[in-house]
Formats: structure tokens, C-alpha cells, sequence
């Protein structure tokens, strides 16, 4: 998954996806990977997807209101190649999709090698990261991503992480074992909690979603379900949350050591039935 999307659909309303061999589909129906509330969109308006080489592509659906790449008209069900920065609008602009690729420069920061079998997955979200751009202009909103960054990357190889991707303002790792990953989210959060109480010009606040599963290793990146379900937990915590699953916290609370409040029952976009997950009292 070298791609990524984000989408916008009304103020407060984005969500960032990423892309894999199998198509991502946006639209209206709630049966989408990521669905849209609006009646301009169609039920399923276009799909997103990168193949094995690291291109990305992008296809309307026969959507009633079309779909344009960039200002331009795209023809119903004809495939186009995306490039990172590219802008994808729905229904003259009911949603906007910006097309990103990741930092390809992530793999030299890491120490240890990928892990392999059963991993533990940690996606994290910087919270209001374009508002941030907005109020304090290009120059100290960089600075804020940057101690961002910091933060995440010490954190993450100090608890013998691998750092898969990094976006500026969101990470997604692997772990060895769930009780690192969730030491490494911990970890995390009391380091922001620390800068933003001795500097308020660092207003850095992240949510946390961790999960724990098998999945298929290529080209040092993961897929298969167990990393769609971290990152939609991700998506479902609230600011300053860490946000783990049912297996993620059994693999992780033998020593009995660790806190967690009352678990919550949720539904994950794209995954059937509801989950259950547990916050961590940091």
C-alpha cells in the first residue's frame, strides 16, 4: 500500500484510506468502503486501487453525477492512472479526494526487520492537522508536524517497532507482540501530553487504534484484514484515546499490569458484525 486518499465530504467530515490491490470503493451505499452521505453521490461512485508495480488508478462507476480527476470530465468505467496530488472530485464536488503516496524514506529510519507471522498493527491520527495549517500558516505548522514526527518515530523504534508508513500527520507500525505496541501507544501519548502542557505552541493531540492478527508481508508492507481493523479502530478512537481490540488486549494483559476502561462495542466500516475495544488508562 504505497497510496493513500483522503476524503472530504463537508466540514469535520474526512476519513483517509489506503489503498491496496483491491479496489476501494466511495459512495453513498453503506455497503462501500467508505461511504458518503449525500444524495449527489451514487450508491457506488467510483473505486480507487494500486497494482503490484505502484500504480494507482482511479474509475468512475456510472455514477449519475460524474466524477472529474483534476478539473477535467472522466468517462463512465474507463480507468485512469493517478499520480500523488492528484485531485479526485465526486458529483461537481460533493467530495473531494486528494491522492497521496507515502514517504518512501521510512524505511531507512527503522532498526529492526519487518515482523512476520502474528503482528500487532498501530495507526495514529494527528486531530485537526488541516486546521492547524490554517491557523498557524506553512512555516510553524511545519514545525508542529516535525516534533510530531519526532515523538512517533523515537516511540515507535524504542519499543523495537517497524514503521510501515508516515504521512506527517498520521503513522502505521508493526509489532512484535501487542504489549510493545500498546507500551509504544502509551508511550506516545504522555510524551504529547508533556510538550503540550510545557509549550502551548505545540498543540499535538492523536488518536490511537491497535489490533492484532495475521497477515500477508509484501515489499515491506502489510495486508489482509487484521491491518484494515487497526486502522478503522484508529478512526472510531476519540483525541488523546487508545483504542485496542479484544485480541490485541488478551495477548497483552498477561502480567496484569496494564488498565483499561469499559470496553464499547462499535462498528467498523467495510468489516461485518460489531467489535468490541477496549480503551487504555494511560
Amino acid at each position: 500500500m504505497s497510496f493513500f486518499i483522503d476524503i472530504v465530504a463537508g466540514p469535520g467530515n474526512s476519513v483517509r484510506f489506503f489503498l491496496s490491490a483491491t479496489p476501494t470503493v466511495v459512495g453513498r451505499s453503506h455497503t462501500c468502503d467508505v461511504p458518503i452521505d449525500d444524495a449527489y453521490v451514487s450508491g457506488r461512485h467510483a473505486e480507487f486501487w494500486e497494482d503490484d508495480s505502484g500504480n494507482c488508478f482511479v474509475r468512475d462507476l456510472n455514477s449519475s453525477n460524474g466524477t472529474s480527476c483534476n478539473g477535467q470530465e472522466m468517462e463512465a468505467s474507463v480507468t485512469k492512472t493517478l499520480q500523488s496530488g492528484d485531485r479526485i472530485d465526486l458529483a461537481d464536488g460533493k467530495a473531494t479526494i486528494t491522492v497521496s503516496r507515502q514517504d518512501q524514506g521510512v524505511a531507512s529510519k527503522n532498526r529492526f526487520p519487518a515482523p512476520e507471522g502474528t503482528v500487532t498493527f498501530m495507526f495514529t491520527d494527528m486531530q485537526g492537522s488541516t486546521d492547524l495549517v490554517r491557523d498557524l500558516g506553512d512555516i510553524k505548522s511545519r514545525e508542529v508536524f516535525r516534533v510530531h514526527e519526532e515523538v512517533l518515530t523515537e516511540a515507535i523504534l524504542q519499543n523495537e517497532g517497524y514503521i510501515v508508513k508516515e504521512q506527517g500527520d498520521g503513522f502505521m507500525a508493526a509489532f512484535t507482540s501487542s504489549r510493545a505496541g500498546i507500551l509504544c501507544a502509551i508511550t506516545v501519548q504522555k510524551k504529547l501530553m508533556n510538550l503540550r502542557d510545557s509549550d502551548p505552541d505545540l498543540p499535538i493531540h492523536v488518536r490511537i487504534g491497535l489490533n492484532t492478527g495475521e497477515s500477508i508481508i509484501e515489499n515491506e508492507d502489510y495486508f489482509g484484514r487484521a491491518v484494515n481493523e487497526a486502522a478503522r479502530i484508529s478512526a472510531q478512537a476519540e483525541s488523546e484515546e487508545i483504542l485496542v481490540s479484544g485480541v490485541s488486549k488478551r495477548m497483552a494483559d498477561s502480567a496484569g499490569d496494564m488498565v483499561f476502561g469499559e470496553s464499547r462495542e462499535i462498528v467498523l466500516k467495510g468489516l461485518p458484525g460489531s467489535h468490541v475495544v477496549h480503551p487504555i488508562i494511560w
